[in-house]
């Protein structure tokens, strides 16, 4: 890549302080000239089919997207030793694979009723098959077979309930009761950086889909849309304590001296304590969620009667915007807020009414 910077016009002098300046091009950076685009292969099959006199509709498509030639830097070619970093190169290969559909049904019962109903729905996961990653690892530890922007954490497997439990088990060093129970996941009796694990989700869902559906009986109609999400996790990661309270989750049922529990932690000051600063599975939660996006209700007078006043429509409605949403073990913050810790503005409820007139 080339980096040049123009002082001045190219083509004229300027002044500086009273004296003439000559223009200098000059070159910031040396180019490394095995970089070249990514290379993008894709295939798909598909169908589409009507039924039941087109009446049903049916769509389906997997697809199978692979990348190489991505650009990366070298991690296992550089002992670490030598504090030496290479040029990035196109070395890395990432696939993606997965499938989505959507089904719909449309119904003309008679010229009073009529509704509509269709799902849909989508399924994607990436792995990394190549970045040179760095060795040393533990198996459990690496990236290479895994999705991409996965993160590794400590296996929280409970609460030291008495100073008895915190001798019993391999610990962090000051350890007390009412902390979190680290896993020592290689058994060496230690507990430190390398018992990490990579959890294989992200904070992007690896299915999402939605459900709609709409009815007309005489002048009433009524449309809804659903939509869904699952395969995503977020941390949670509050500044409790000296500038922040506490979730009202984590207050109920917590571990204090008249109340040892061994399943909820004590109460923590921002990130002093080694299992509020250190990721763990206690505050990785899962973002599955379904809302109800959009609903909305109308009703249009008959046309015999609005017509005699010289109308041709007359229709009242209200609706409403993400009124409801259910995620079962993510229910202090919203699921589709891109972090956990409170600072990003959630989606708004909105409920609006109107009137649709013409003449």
């Amino acid at each position: 890549m080339l980096s040049v910077i123009f002082i001045g016009s190219p083509f004229l002098p300027y002044v500086t302080n009273g004296s003439v300046e000559n223009q200098t091009l000059y070159e910031t950076r040396i180019p490394n000239p095995n970089v070249t685009w990514e290379v993008a292969n894709q295939a798909d099959i598909g169908f589409e089919a009507s039924m039941l006199n087109d009446k049903l509709f049916i769509e389906a498509d997997y697809f199978d997207y692979r990348r190489s030639d991505i650009l990366w830097a070298r991690n296992a070619s550089v002992p670490q030793s030598t504090g030496l970093a290479l040029p990035p190169e196109n070395i890395g290969k990432v696939k993606n694979r997965g499938f989505d559909f959507q089904v719909t049904y449309r119904g003309n019962f008679s010229t009073d009723f009529s509704c509509t109903v269709g799902v849909n729905g989508g399924y994607a996961k990436n792995e990394i098959e190549f970045w040179d990653e760095a060795p040393g690892a533990p198996e459990y530890q690496q990236s290479t077979g895994h999705p991409m922007n996965t993160g590794l954490y400590y296996t929280a497997i409970g609460v030291f309930k008495d100073a008895a439990a915190v001798e019993a088990y391999p610990h962090w060093s000051g350890a007390r009761p009412g902390d979190i129970i680290f896993k020592d996941e290689n058994e060496d009796g230690v507990i430190d950086a390398n018992d990490r694990t990579r959890i294989d989700k992200s904070n992007l869902p690896t299915f999402t889909g939605g459900f709609n559906f709409s009815l007309r009986f005489k002048g009433f109609d009524l449309t809804t849309l659903f939509q869904g999400a699952t395969g995503a996790v977020n941390y949670i990661s509050t500044e409790s304590g000296e500038i922040g309270n506490y979730l009202q989750s984590f207050a109920d049922g917590r571990w204090t001296p008249d109340n040892p529990s061994d399943s909820k932690p004590r109460t923590f000051n921002r990130g002093n304590e080694y299992w509020a600063s250190n990721g763990n599975t206690y505050f990785l939660r899962k973002t599955d969620c379904v809302r109800l996006k959009n609903l909305q209700f109308g009703y249009s007078l008959p046309n015999t009667l609005v017509r005699k006043f010289g109308v041709e429509l007359l229709r009242f409605n209200v609706s409403g915007y993400n009124l409801l949403t259910y995620s079962p073990d993510y229910k202090d913050f919203d699921p589709e807020a891109a972090a956990g810790n409170g600072q990003s503005y959630p989606l708004q409820r909105v409920v609006t009414g109107g009137i649709t007139l013409t003449f």
